[in-house]
């Protein structure tokens, strides 16, 4: 377990001196959220937001941004995969989930420093509390982190050649999110929807928030676990069948 923990470690260190080398990726992954959420809230800029509208306004951009980045680190160990790396460094590792929890980590770091600009830029347009908001959103990150990437390793199971993996992850990206605002628009789900927190990770990080806003814990834990369960099943059957060879020459 020791040289387990000692290898994620290492490989968190690597993978965030990469992202640090790149520094206009960074901005760009850093500043874009921040960018659509003033442009498309800017006639409540410098009016008194309370909670409940900030679930209702600000969220959708919140699971947004994890779900994206989420789903990029992903592509990103698929990538590796493709070039040959997973095979290359297998019998160096002592589990190849160490590039997954490496990516996992770094993700985490990456998300929870934009949700923190996110919860700056909402007190300064918004009026809402700042600290009320950035323990609100970073425990929305903790509590969704694991099961959005269960959700999203499926990704890791299937060969995909190099050239289709960015293309794959954006459609995917964008039928979640927009399948998810507009079945949200029509039905109106509530937190109590087990089915909705299950399948879709937009409604999930909503609920989440909206839980730590109205404290209704009552109704919405056994829809959590059940989420947790459901998509810890999908992120191991995805593991078991995770794909190790690059498609490309097969």
């Amino acid at each position: 377990m020791r040289k387990y923990n000692v290898q994620v470690w290492l490989y968190t260190r690597y993978f965030v001196k990469v992202m640090l080398d790149n520094v206009s990726v960074l901005l760009y992954t850093v500043g874009l959220p921040i960018l659509f959420l003033g442009l498309n809230l800017k006639s409540y800029f410098f009016k008194t937001v309370s909670l409940a509208q900030y679930t209702k306004l600000v969220l959708p951009f919140i699971a947004w941004i994890i779900v994206a980045n989420t789903m990029v680190m992903v592509s990103e160990v698929a990538l590796l995969r493709e070039q040959g790396y997973l095979k290359q460094y297998a019998s160096l590792v002592v589990n190849p989930s160490v590039f997954i929890i490496s990516k996992a980590v770094v993700n985490l770091m990456l998300v929870g420093v934009i949700l923190g600009l996110v919860a700056t830029v909402s007190a300064l347009l918004f009026r809402v509390a700042f600290v009320a908001v950035l323990w609100r959103l970073w425990s929305v990150l903790l509590l969704v982190s694991v099961p959005i990437w269960k959700y999203c390793l499926p990704i890791l199971s299937f060969r995909l050649r190099y050239q289709t993996v960015s293309g794959i992850i954006n459609v995917v990206t964008l039928v979640v999110m927009i399948g998810s605002v507009a079945i949200g628009h029509a039905l109106h789900l509530t937190i109590t929807n087990v089915a909705a927190n299950v399948l879709s990770p937009v409604y999930l990080v909503m609920n989440c928030f909206n839980v730590l806003v109205s404290g209704d814990w009552h109704n919405f834990l056994p829809g959590y676990l059940v989420a947790c369960l459901g998509l810890g099943l999908v992120g191991w059957l995805s593991y078991r069948h995770l794909q190790l060879l690059p498609a490309e020459g097969l």
